[in-house]
C-alpha cells in the first residue's frame, strides 16, 4: 500500500506565495522514503483538499496522512480543513486519511526565527 503525504496550504493569489511550501514538497520527496508528496490549498489555489486527496488516490495512495502547513491553530485549522478533508474521504471510502497536527510550535521553529533575525535588513523610508 503506497503511503501520501498531503501538506495542505492556504493558497494566495500572489505568484510566489507558496514556493516554500512547494520547496519543502520537493525535500521530502527527495530525501524520504514516502512514495507520494503532495500539495492541497484551502482557497484560491489548485488543487482544493478534495482533489489533492483525489490525486493521491489516482496514484495509488491506499492511505494520506494530512499535514496542516499552518503555524496557528485558527478556524481553518480547527473548523476548515476538517471540513475539506472529510469532503474528499468521502469520495473514497476504503482509503485512510490521518490528520496530523499543524506546525504549530516546535523548538526548530526558534531556530528558524533567530537565522532569519539575522538575516533582517532596514527597511527604507518613503
Amino acid at each position: 500500500m503506497k503511503r501520501a503525504v498531503l501538506l495542505l496550504g492556504h493558497g494566495s493569489k500572489a505568484a510566489d506565495a507558496n514556493a516554500g511550501m512547494y520547496e519543502v514538497i520537493q525535500q521530502i520527496r527527495e530525501t524520504t522514503e514516502y512514495d507520494l508528496v503532495e500539495a492541497g490549498f484551502l482557497e484560491l489555489n489548485s488543487p482544493s483538499i478534495p482533489e489533492a486527496i483525489d490525486i493521491c488516490v489516482q496514484k495509488g495512495a491506499g492511505e494520506v496522512v494530512v499535514i496542516p502547513y499552518f503555524l496557528h491553530m485558527g478556524r481553518h485549522v480547527i473548523e476548515d480543513l476538517p471540513k475539506e478533508i472529510e469532503k474528499g474521504k468521502k469520495k473514497h471510502p476504503d482509503v485512510s486519511v490521518l490528520l496530523g497536527p499543524p506546525l504549530g510550535f516546535h523548538k526548530k521553529l526558534v531556530e528558524i526565527v533567530l537565522e532569519r533575525v539575522g538575516e533582517a535588513n532596514p527597511v527604507g523610508t518613503s
